[in-house]
């Protein structure tokens, strides 16, 4: 039997056709550490008064799903499928000649989001493919010293064993640099256009679907995948300059706050460039906490979470810009 290597292994995703029906991956992403994904056999116990004096005997499955997760660095092709399953909804636009805008919004007035197909390739070993994933949380991460990077989970409906995949990684799916990265918050979505980008060292966001599969009695694995409610949260680390975030959180008040990563080097023309901006309409300070060392100047640390906002009617909207023609199965 041959031994395995970590960086043997890697997953591809599709958007699903039929729901909870198998196809093959649409683009592989490289992993900064191999994906977590498996199957989980759900089991029960035998316990029965038979007087044996033994506590079971016997367990039997009674479910069974796919659980996993993958560690990547954010590109800007391959962060689409994550997108859809994720908010729900994509809409694409020709941005300029070839280069393509795809919006991404909360799907609302139904919960099933689009599932995807998890295809796990393991060289020398046996491959994979995982139906009927629905991604439920996604965490951003820039980092000043580290590409930007991101982390999502995802439950799914069934392990089933794969001929062996061809694993090809997309060129044209560009990462991010901390570089890459301006953070602005304004008073309304207006405003972002015109504010100066603060200077953070760290800045993560977390968007969480809260997705669960739903499994009925007739069968033993999931018969669907659900989305929950949407929860937009993070956290921003600067230098302190002044009293401005502190007086925003005893005060309560509500901005707005925009996320824009740009590989300015790159043109698809027309200075069109590969990106990726996150809007949120409106958001809160929920916690502000400060580090003053003796040594070094002093930081301050903020906690925001997004809410619904009446004017603009979302919470959050992504927009992705790059040369993939669709999201589409």
């Amino acid at each position: 039997m041959a031994y395995m290597r970590g960086e043997d292994i890697n997953v591809g995703f599709a958007v699903e056709t039929t729901r909870l029906t198998a196809v093959s991956p649409q683009i592989w992403i490289p992993a900064r550490t191999p994906s977590g994904i498996n199957v989980e056999v759900i089991k029960t116990m035998m316990k029965e008064t038979k007087g044996k004096g033994i506590v079971s005997q016997g367990s039997e499955i009674v479910g069974r799903k796919a659980v996993g997760d993958l560690e990547f660095n954010l590109r800007a092709k391959s962060i689409g499928y994550i997108l859809k399953s994720l908010l729900g909804k994509c809409t694409t636009t020709t941005q300029y000649g070839t280069a393509k805008k795809h919006l991404f919004e909360v799907l609302t007035g139904n919960p099933e989001f689009p599932t995807l197909t998890v295809g796990l390739a393991q060289e020398g070993g046996q491959h994979y493919a995982y139906n009927g994933n629905l991604i439920n949380s996604l965490e951003i991460r820039t980092p000043v010293d580290d590409l930007v990077n991101a982390t999502i989970n995802f439950e799914g409906a069934d392990e089933a064993e794969h001929t062996n995949y061809t694993v090809s990684f997309n060129a044209a799916d560009y990462l991010f640099r901390p570089q890459d990265v301006s953070i602005k918050i304004a008073n309304n979505v207006a405003g972002l256009a015109t504010a100066s980008a603060l200077k953070p060292t760290e800045f993560a966001i977390s968007i969480k679907n809260n997705g669960k599969i739903r499994q009925t009695i007739g069968s033993a694995t999931p018969t669907n995948n659900l989305a929950g409610l949407m929860e937009i949260s993070g956290t921003i680390k600067l230098d302190y300059e002044g009293k401005t975030y502190h007086d925003l959180y005893k005060t309560g008040a509500y901005k707005a706050m925009s996320i824009s990563i740009v590989r300015g080097d790159i043109d698809y023309g027309g200075s069109t460039n590969p990106s990726i901006t996150i809007t949120l309409p409106k958001i809160s300070i929920e916690k502000l906490g400060a580090d003053r060392p003796l040594d070094d100047v002093v930081t301050e640390s903020l906690e925001f979470n997004a809410h619904y906002d009446d004017t603009e009617a979302k919470a959050i909207k992504i927009e992705v810009i790059n040369d993939q023609a669709s999201y589409a199965s």
